[in-house]
């Protein structure tokens, strides 16, 4: 895993930070639309924060075609539960404009595929591609209930992206890679996600508010928050 610095040009700090999520985790993808507004506001401070992200399996053995997300959800947590847990995320993304349509969503994806897809743009078009397509599929899965498993719907995401014809096809190889990231970083002892890392290191875990992730990467760049 590359070892990211920071770097201080004039009176401005740029930031290499490495967000650890999975595309199906709910508080990943509030924790997403909060630090691009938070970024935002970074930015007019003097503060430039580039983004990596890298995968994390929130259910490594679910089957390659994945599941019913009902028949997941309910052996994995209680149906009940479940619905309580989606309550609690479509009231928390609200804040952020995470806007999420659980009722139109069938599957609950094996996510190595996406990943592999989410990697290949950062290896062909660096973060501001990647983000497009982890944006891309978090907007596809929460919002618009698509099964982001499917081939034919990450086609798509990666055209709709900007990626080049045949994406998808040159991200397969990389599935054993993205399992191998999964392993690594488990292995630093990341075992909830989103969590945030900066020079290999972790530097805060969970999803924040907008003025949290100012404060925090404030601090990680030297200035007050």
């Amino acid at each position: 895993m590359n070892i990211m610095h920071d770097t201080k040009l004039s009176n401005r700090t740029s930031l290499r930070l490495q967000v650890v999520a999975d595309v199906i985790c709910p508080w990943c993808y509030i924790g997403k639309r909060s630090l691009d507004l938070a970024l935002d506001q970074l930015a007019a401070q003097g503060v430039d924060v580039e983004i990596e992200w890298i995968p994390y399996q929130l259910n490594p053995t679910i089957p390659a075609e994945g599941m019913d997300r009902k028949q997941f959800r309910t052996m994995r947590f209680g149906w009940e539960n479940s619905l309580a847990m989606d309550a609690r995320a479509i009231e928390a993304g609200r804040r952020f404009g995470a806007e999420f349509n659980y009722q139109i969503q069938t599957r609950t994806p094996n996510t190595v595929a996406a990943h592999a897809l989410a990697r290949l743009a950062y290896a062909e078009g660096g973060a501001v591609l990647q983000d497009e397509v982890i944006d891309a599929l978090f907007t596809a899965y929460f919002t618009q209930g698509k099964d982001i498993g499917d081939h034919a719907v990450l086609e798509r995401i990666a055209e709709e992206a900007g990626m080049q014809p045949g994406a998808l096809r040159r991200s397969l190889s990389t599935q054993d890679e993205i399992r191998t990231f999964d392993a690594e970083i488990k292995s630093l002892g990341v075992n909830s996600v989103p969590s945030y890392l900066m020079d290999g290191q972790l530097l805060f875990s969970g999803s924040q508010d907008i003025q949290g992730y100012v404060n925090l990467l404030s601090r990680a760049a030297g200035r007050p928050g």
